[in-house]
């Protein structure tokens, strides 16, 4: 395909509920960082091809780093983390101001693509963003349906099932025990007394299913993936960065839904560009007192539908 250097960047290292769902990692792999072993795997399996691993958080590297790229892929598996990375490719694009109407138009030399996947049991998606350009991911954030939380006095009080165990561990028991001290959810002794705690809540109330598989699932808010729908969408986004790099063929136009759980079913459609964005728009005007606190403004913001 002709892609000599390609750059990946992890945060995360190897678990083994990691390895039913990919094709890279093998057993021998648990506890190495994810990008090193995914690096070494496509170098070996790929002749001439030079893949630099990163093992650190998405945020560790300055614009500058970003700035070299002709696309970024984005792989990534939480809302958070896709908003961080789309503001920063809209903060590498430069403007231009048209002459003749005045408007700010961005260099499209200063663009460089985004391809977002993503992938959910049966379902996934892929899309190409040009930032400033078409619909970013923060164009369309209202789009994502609200995340559900469990109320606090059911699982204080009233568990029904085997998640609400885990998190009265999770979220009541542990900062008892381990006072202002952030446990890392990652961390395999964290997570075997989690699932300690939440064996004996369920015994007192008889309800099964606490397990540890179970139990690191609720805590790192884990989706059941299915390795074959993301073989799909993975080489849906390589054919798209292709696409988009060499023009051989038009790329999505900018949104595909690949729908599998009942046949395969893969409609596209086009997410537009909202122009109050506050990323990649001109944003939201804002009228304030000279005299109103800090407190006040984050308030009014907080209550700002827009």
């Amino acid at each position: 395909s002709g892609f000599g250097k390609i750059d990946v960047i992890d945060m995360d290292t190897i678990d083994v509920s990691n390895l039913n769902r990919q094709f890279l990692f093998r057993k021998a792999d648990v506890g190495r960082p994810k990008s090193t072993v995914a690096a070494e795997f496509i170098m070996k399996r790929v002749s001439g091809v030079t893949v630099e691993a990163h093992f650190c958080p998405i945020q560790d590297k300055p614009a500058d780093w970003y700035r070299q790229f002709q696309v970024i892929v984005m792989g990534l598996d939480s809302i958070e983390a896709r908003r961080w990375l789309n503001a920063m490719a809209c903060s590498l694009v430069t403007f231009e101001v048209d002459m003749e109407t005045g408007q700010r138009k961005p260099d499209l030399t200063s663009v460089i693509p985004l391809v977002d996947g993503g992938t959910e049991g049966f379902s996934g998606h892929v899309r190409v963003m040009y930032p400033c350009v078409s619909g970013c991911f923060e164009c369309t954030l209202n789009l994502f349906p609200p995340q559900q939380a469990v109320p606090l006095c059911t699982i204080a009080e009233t568990p029904r099932n085997a998640a609400h165990c885990i998190l009265y561990a999770h979220l009541i028991e542990a900062p008892k025990q381990f006072g202002d001290e952030k446990q890392d959810k990652d961390d395999p002794a964290y997570q075997q007394w989690v699932f300690q705690r939440a064996e004996e809540r369920a015994a007192q109330f008889n309800i099964p299913g606490v397990t540890l598989m179970h139990t690191q699932g609720v805590i790192k808010n884990i989706i059941p993936a299915i390795a074959s729908t993301n073989a799909i969408v993975a080489a849906a986004c390589a054919n798209e960065v292709f696409k988009v790099l060499t023009n051989c063929a038009a790329y999505v136009n900018n949104n595909l839904m690949y729908i599998g759980g009942q046949g395969v079913y893969a409609p596209t459609f086009r997410y537009e560009r909202s122009p109050e964005c506050i990323v990649c728009g001109a944003g939201v005007q804002v009228e304030i007192a000279s005299s109103a606190t800090l407190t006040q403004l984050l308030e009014q913001l907080a209550a700002d539908p827009r």
